[in-house]
């Protein structure tokens, strides 16, 4: 039944906390997701833990209350732009257009307070950050261009930062990536091009001029 299936889940997330591990649960749909948040909640409440860090991952539908919930605790998401623009239409028919152009509220999710990450969910789409940001900021769907919950669009910083500092918060990696400063990892994508004062529809194609990992140059197409 649909409350031993809860009670299930509570029970995983209280262990899984009580073990001092960081949570990272695939999960999609509003009352999915509203269910995570609430296990997280619950653990937390029965074994405070300091900067658990827990985030979900997808949270296509997460509900203003679950977004609330995730940033009081200081817990994160990860969502997939690129199946935005990829699925919109297709959305539109399955839980009609109000609900589809809701569909990962990004913006929502970062006024709220959350360090909002995203992935490409590979194999669903191409693991191409220049897409994602692309998408993040434009919200339109690959197969007709209408734009698709225009009011969850995010600008550049909130976008980059979602491949690059977040992503590293959300990995407890901070102290050593995520951002350009000295002592950090050296991990950089250069595009050739002005990518601060793009039109944001050029940002996908934009080609990558160097590659750096570690400090070491890894591809170099001057």
């Amino acid at each position: 039944t649909h409350t031993q299936r809860v009670e299930e889940l509570d029970a995983i997330v209280r262990y899984a906390h009580r073990a001092g591990h960081q949570l990272g649960v695939h999960i999609t749909g509003d009352h999915g997701i509203d269910a995570v948040v609430d296990a997280f909640e619950a653990a937390q409440t029965d074994a405070p833990r300091p900067d658990a860090r827990h985030y979900v991952i997808h949270g296509d539908f997460a509900s203003p209350r679950s977004l609330a919930t995730l940033a009081r605790h200081g817990w994160g998401i990860n969502m997939n732009p690129g199946v935005k623009d990829a699925i919109a239409d297709l959305m539109d028919g399955i839980v009609g257009p109000e609900r589809s152009a809701y569909q990962w509220p990004v913006r929502s999710a970062s006024e709220a307070g959350i360090p909002v990450t995203a992935s490409s969910d590979a194999p669903i789409t191409y693991p191409d950050w220049r897409r994602g940001v692309a998408s993040m900021m434009l919200r339109e769907s690959k197969a007709s261009g209408r734009p698709s919950g225009p009011e969850q669009c995010v600008d550049l910083e909130t976008a980059i930062r979602a491949y690059t500092s977040n992503a590293a918060w959300q990995d407890f990696a901070e102290s050593w990536k995520g951002s350009l400063e000295r002592g950090k990892v050296a991990d950089i994508c250069v595009v050739d091009g002005d990518l601060a004062h793009a039109d944001p529809h050029e940002i996908a194609t934009m080609p990558v001029a160097m590659t750096v990992f570690d400090g070491e140059i890894v591809h170099d197409a001057r």
